[in-house]
This record gives C-alpha cells, structure tokens and sequence, in this order.
C-alpha cells in the first residue's frame, strides 16, 4: 500500500510541475506576443503621426498619448481636414498630389462634406511661385527641413485658395493603398456602368495602359481597385467621387470585419503598411477623440462638391506655354467665388440640391432606361420623384433646368454626371429638373 502510494506521488507531481511550467510557457507567449502588437502598433503610429505636435515619443510615453485630446476647430464649430493622395516616391511624378479633397465637419449641424479640388489648378506656393497645386506637395516633401513637409505646404496653400483654417491633413500614398486592400483579400465593388479608360496612364506615366471594367459586382485587388477609383477621362468628377466613395467603404467594411480584426498578423500587417504609407499632424488622442465624436454624424448623406470646369462654375481651362492649367474665371489667384461656396457648404441651398424634384424621361428605343437612371441617380442621393417616357425621340440627353438659380447647381451636376447638355424651361409644372435620355447615351 505504502509503496503504490508513493508510486502514485511520484508520478502525479511531475505531471503537476509540468503542466505548471506549459501554462506559464503559454502566458508568457501570450503576453510576448501581447507586447509584440502592443509595440507594432506604436512603431507604426508613430511614423504615422510624426508630424503632430505631440511627436513620436517612446513607447511607454505612447500609451498616455492614447488619451483624449480636443480637436482643433470643434470650439469654433468646423473642422476641416485635408486629405491627400500620391503616388509614392517609387512612381515617376509620386510626389504630386493626384487626389486633393477637404473633409469637413460641422459640429453644429452634424453633417459633413467633401470638396475636390483639380490637381491642375493654378495657384501660388509661398516661396517657390506659381505652379499646379498639385506640386505644392512635391515642394514640400523636397524641402522639408526649411518647409516643415508637403503636408504643412499643402494646407498652408489650400487654406489661403479656400479661405478656412486647415487644421489637419492625411496623406496616403497608392503603393500603400494597394497594399492594404491586398492584405484584407480584396474587396467587392459593385459596378454600375461599364468603364472604359483608354487613356489611364501606364507605371511610366508616359504611354497609357487602357482599362476595362464590366458592369456587376466585380471582386477587386489593390491594383484593380485603384484604378477604379483613379480614372477620370471617361466619366465625369462626380462619379470619379463616387467611386472613390466606394472603395473606401469597401476597405473600411473589410478592415474591421471578423476575419481581419481576428487574425493578429493581419493586424501587425496593416499597422506596418500604414506606418510606411501614411502620414498625419493627428496625435493619437487627437485621432482617438475624432473616431469618437464623428459616431453621432450622418456619414451617409454627406455633401459633396467638385470643383471643375463646369459651365456654370467658377473655373475654368486654359493651355499655353505653361501646359494644361485650371484658373479662376474672375482671374489668376481670385478664388473669391471657391471661398463663398466652401465658406456656404453647409447652408440650406447646398444642402437642398438634393432635395430637387427630379423626373427621368425616356427619350430612346430602349425599353427601361428611364428605370435605370432613376436607380442610378437616387443611389447618389437624388430626389426623383416620376419616371416616364418622353413625348418623342432624343437624339442627345439633355437636362432641363425647370427652377432658376435655385435648381443651376443640381442641373449642372447631372449634366455632368450623364455627359449632357443644360437648357432652360418653364413648362415642367412641379419639376424641379427634367432629364431626358437620348440615344447619345446608349
């Protein structure tokens, strides 16, 4: 008895001290492991928010950054933040700003806003002269020991063009883009008309690579996906907006979805192409106050502006010696008429472009088209209010203006986006504008 009793003690407190040891072995990797994403993730935010009045710090230092900081603006009531997209230091031109669009939130309100703005509009860059805006950037980035960066350049220039404080901006260039969306396994767009590009420019930036993308859900890489979002010779800003709209909810959706936020080295993955790809004066309690507040704004009805060349805008073209350039209609460096429509953004009459009494009118041989432009332009946020079939046959689409300078904005934009022409009328009863469709866009 004595004996199998010890036998049984001796065997049984090995086993214990074992799997002691495996636990401890186990905590010990968890929280190495812990650690490892805990330092990734300061390692990356740190070259992301380099440019913040916070700095880097070091890594313990890190994590009292993660308190909540006030946002520059809120107390005035806006806060404007400058987005930015280039192509990268590897690309030939990568350090021109392709993508140049103010987000703008209004606290008051609970609304938010989006101006585009050309990347060939001719303007002055303090201490370097007048160049495409685009290149404010690319000055910046090369002389940034004297400039502070292409990001500080940059909002130093759109501030004074648009006539409001600039309080933070975000750079993001395509080799990143393209890696984050790989990384997540792509992501599904659903298509609505067939694009076809055949001027997108080739990696040399000098002959061109024509693109091709059918209508219907289509599942995109990072390749595909930003020249999706890229592509502007076909169709018209609005819709490269749109589009751009849906491929960052697409990433967005992706990011935060289970199979990536439950994998770590999806995580450490992405925290490191961001870290190499992305660049903001956000601090971290600065970005971690944002993420909060913007949870009670309408994100899906934001306002969004273009500015273009639009008849009726307040740009316009012109090519000489200097190249292809986008000017003020009032005259070089008069950006007057840009800074009341971005200073009005949120009042009522922009706001209610949307809220127009629109009709869609077929005026071809194809059965339904009237049906397909309805859907088209309420998933953009249009008011149509009847559909029909035009009194008799449309050689090009035309859009009615049927209310004035109170409908010109929202007449003009849906020129744009359906490749038409405006015209005037006073007959349409309680349009507000009338579309109708011509055999031009079949």
């Amino acid at each position: 008895m004595f004996r199998k009793t010890a036998t049984i003690g001796s065997y049984t407190r090995p086993k214990r001290r074992a799997l002691k040891i495996t636990l401890l072995v186990i905590l010990i990797a968890v929280l190495g492991f812990g650690f490892w994403i805990g330092f990734s993730a300061w390692r990356s935010i740190s070259k992301i928010t380099a440019d913040s009045d916070a700095g880097s710090g070091n890594f313990f230092s890190f994590f009292d950054d993660l308190s909540k900081r006030s946002i520059k603006g809120q107390s005035e009531g806006r806060t404007n933040i400058l987005l930015l997209g280039n192509g990268g230091r590897n690309h030939p031109g990568g350090l021109l700003s392709d993508t140049i669009i103010i987000l703008s939130i209004n606290w008051q309100n609970k609304k938010m806003a989006m101006v585009s703005v050309p990347r060939d509009l001719w303007v002055q860059v303090p201490n370097y002269g007048y160049t495409k805006i685009n290149g404010a950037y690319a000055y910046g980035e090369q002389n940034s020991k004297t400039t502070g960066g292409g990001g500080k350049v940059s909002s130093e220039v759109i501030s004074t063009v648009l006539g409001i404080p600039i309080h933070y901006y975000a750079s993001l260039d395509f080799d990143g883009f393209e890696k984050m969306i790989d990384k997540v396994g792509g992501v599904d767009i659903y298509v609505e008309k067939d694009l076809y590009d055949p001027y997108f420019p080739a990696d040399n930036m000098v002959d061109y690579a024509p693109l091709t993308i059918k209508t219907g859900l289509q599942h995109m890489n990072g390749e595909l996906a930003l020249k999706y979002a890229r592509s502007r010779k076909t169709t018209s800003d609005f819709d490269r907006s749109k589009r751009q709209e849906q491929v960052i909810v697409a990433v967005k959706d992706k990011i935060i979805s289970m199979d990536t936020l439950s994998n770590p080295k999806k995580i450490t993955d992405l925290l490191n192409i961001l870290g190499d790809h992305v660049r903001t004066n956000f601090s971290v309690g600065e970005i971690r106050s944002l993420w909060d507040e913007i949870k009670g704004i309408d994100t899906e009805h934001i306002i969004n502006k273009v500015f273009d060349t639009a008849a009726n805008g307040p740009l316009t073209s012109i090519s000489d010696e200097r190249g292809y350039i986008i000017v003020p209609k009032k005259g070089v460096n008069n950006f007057s008429d840009l800074q009341i429509i971005v200073k009005n953004i949120f009042s009522e009459s922009e706001e209610s472009d949307k809220e127009l009494a629109i009709e869609v009118l077929n005026g071809t041989s194809k059965a339904g088209l009237a049906n397909q432009i309805s859907q088209l332009l309420q998933s953009y946020g249009y008011n149509v209010v009847a559909v029909g079939n035009a009194s008799s046959s449309y050689t090009e689409t035309t859009v009615y203006n049927c209310d004035g300078q109170e409908a010109a904005t929202a007449a003009q934009e849906l020129a744009n986006t359906l490749k038409a022409t405006v015209k005037n009328k006073t007959t349409c009863q309680d349009i507000d504008v009338q579309i109708i469709m011509g055999q031009s866009s079949l």
